[in-house]
């Protein structure tokens, strides 16, 4: 959160309309990269390389890091809304597209994150089951498998806004919701 209020005291004070909240999000989590050290770009395509090259979709990832020195992918940030049940599919959507692109990028990104942000506290999505997905693999729409992986860390975070000023949502605390 010090990064944020530093970097994004708009969002932390007033807060920022609904529809931005999701550009704000990857910007954040780009900073964040940013900051630590590596270079870090937002809406990054993975690569259409490896086993895993021309299965499924075009994928991007909101926010990429790589070490500035070997060009290594080394974390993989996708950031959602979550309203409540009615979102666990994108969640898990957001957690097949982190899978593949980990794939395509030759399996380096040592961490994956999936953060999802919320309007005040609400129920929780289902981390075991996002968490499944990564572990565990899936099949993407035309049936193909994709592998899953134990090799890394699947990283979840929940951005939690209250209300603001003139109806924005200001983002008020980033909580770590699940480490495997």
């Amino acid at each position: 959160m010090t990064l944020a209020h530093a970097l994004f005291p708009i969002w932390t004070s007033n807060g920022l309309p609904d529809g931005t909240i999701h550009s704000a999000g990857i910007s954040l989590l780009t900073a964040l990269g940013q900051s630590l050290g590596y270079e870090s770009y937002c809406e990054m395509p993975a690569p259409r390389k490896g086993a895993y090259g021309y299965v499924g979709d075009d994928v991007r990832s909101d926010s990429a890091w790589f070490d500035r020195d070997t060009a290594r992918a080394v974390l993989l940030a996708e950031f959602e809304r979550y309203a409540g049940t009615i979102d666990e599919g994108k969640l898990i959507n957001k957690v097949q597209n982190l899978l593949l692109a980990r794939h395509r990028w030759d399996q380096t990104p040592e961490c994956v994150v999936l953060a999802y942000w919320t309007k005040s506290l609400r129920d929780l999505p289902d981390h075991k089951a996002l968490d499944d997905v990564y572990r565990r693999g899936f099949r993407t729409g035309a049936m193909e498998p994709v592998q899953g992986t134990s090799t890394s860390t699947l990283l979840i975070c929940q951005f939690i806004h209250r209300e603001g000023n003139a109806g924005n949502w200001r983002l008020d605390l980033i909580k770590e919701r699940g480490l495997r």
